[in-house]
Parts: C-alpha cells; sequence; structure tokens
C-alpha cells in the first residue's frame, strides 16, 4: 500500500483485468483433461509396477536381516562400553 498522491501503476493494472468467470463448458474442459492425465499417470505406473521375484524379495528380507542383526550388535557393544 502506498501513501503517495499518485496512483500505483502495478494497482492500477491489475483493476483492468477481465473478471475471472467460471463456465461448466471450461470447468468440464478441465476436468476432462485432469482426468485424463490422472489416467496417463496411472497406466504408466501400471505397467513399471510389476511383482519382484521372490528371490529378490528374500535376498531384501536376508539383508534386512542381517543389517538389523548388526546394529543390535553394534548398540548392545556401545553400551557394554559404557558402562
Amino acid at each position: 500500500m502506498t501513501h503517495e498522491h499518485e496512483p500505483d501503476p502495478l494497482l492500477l493494472s491489475l483493476t483492468r483485468l477481465p473478471v475471472a468467470d467460471s463456465s461448466a463448458a471450461r470447468d468440464a474442459r478441465i476436468k476432462e483433461r485432469c482426468h485424463a492425465a490422472l489416467d496417463r499417470r496411472r497406466a504408466a505406473r501400471a505397467a513399471v509396477t510389476r511383482p519382484r521375484p521372490l528371490m529378490a524379495r528374500f535376498a531384501d528380507a536376508a539383508l534386512t536381516a542381517v543389517l538389523c542383526g548388526y546394529a543390535t550388535v553394534a548398540l548392545l557393544e556401545a553400551f557394554r562400553l559404557i558402562h
């Protein structure tokens, strides 16, 4: 907000903008485009996502178990050294 006597050119240009009226046809076009984009994204994600092989899932579970065991032993050793 300005306290000068001259009007702000930015505010004047904003008052000259057209009023944004909503129309049913425009809303329908936007909704259709959004749904089409969501459908394309869903289809692309479905094409990329496929179930992992059983051995890969088993290897992930085994690696997670080993890392959790290592972290547990490391924490127990740190606790033992502190006390």
